[in-house]
């Protein structure tokens, strides 16, 4: 017979272990959208909390005060937070894409609300928010936050949460720098083909005065935009392929942060 004991100090690991998983259980893509109740959310991150309590040998905490058991529960929150807020920003990449390709194609100015995000935001950074969150639910995604909760235990021992503030900068400002890059480089070929047809235009303009280019230009831009967003869709895979590794090396390098060197 399996003899397990269970003591209040197994109940104060645990509580540990919800703050955690609940914490990146807010912001974490797809378990933090907003058509996600928070029954739901909770009935889910209840769930993880009690599978990575099994998984794990109890280790008993390190306090001696109440204040001390205070302070191991808000490192373990900043640390489940800031583990889903980067995996869930990742995702606002294609968003600013796709803000790009609207601004370019006259369409900045209608605006859809995102439950997702709970912002306002353009069409075509819908369209794609849309598609890349499809890729990745049918590629097992979620999978892939809940195996990097479990690692993060591993990882990042119960109480044993030291922020590297030098590290967690540099992280921070690499992933700034590549979040602006990503973002450039999936709109590049509608910016690129809008500036070519606004070039033509341009001499258009000079050659033929009494055209009224403006008119024109506004039509053209929408039939030349639809027309590479439907050549270029077909690379929304690769993209998703593309920001998914970014999300892996994010959240890798912000545990690794949370590490005493």
């Amino acid at each position: 017979m399996i003899e397990q004991s269970f003591s209040i100090y197994h109940l104060e690991y645990f509580l540990v272990i919800v703050v955690r998983v609940m914490g990146a259980m807010a912001f974490a893509p797809i378990f933090g959208n907003q058509p996600v109740t928070r029954r739901a959310r909770l009935f889910i991150g209840i769930a993880v909390s009690f599978a990575i309590f099994t998984a794990y040998p109890y280790v008993p905490l390190k306090y001696t005060t109440f204040i001390g058991y205070t302070i191991i529960l808000v490192k373990e929150l900043v640390v489940g937070l800031t583990m889903g807020f980067m995996a869930n920003i990742t995702l606002t990449i294609v968003q600013m894409a796709g803000q790009f390709i609207d601004r370019e194609l006259g369409f900045s100015m209608v605006s859809n609300f995102d439950q997702t995000f709970n912002t306002e935001t353009t069409i075509t950074a819908e369209m794609y928010n849309m598609l890349i969150l499809l890729i990745m639910l049918c590629s097992n995604m979620h999978y892939f936050i809940l195996s990097a909760l479990s690692d993060s235990f591993e990882l990042i021992p119960i109480g044993g949460v030291v922020v590297d503030t030098g590290t967690l900068y540099d992280v921070m400002i690499k992933y700034m720098v590549d979040y602006f890059v990503i973002a450039v480089r999936i709109s590049l070929p509608i910016t690129i083909s809008i500036m070519l047809l606004n070039v033509v235009l341009g001499v258009l303009a000079k050659t033929a005065p009494q055209m009224n280019m403006f008119v024109i230009g506004i039509q053209l831009k929408i039939f030349v935009g639809f027309a590479i967003l439907l050549v270029t869709i077909g690379f929304l895979p690769n993209i998703t392929n593309y920001l998914y590794e970014e999300m892996q090396d994010i959240v890798t390098n912000v545990l690794r942060s949370f590490i005493a060197t």
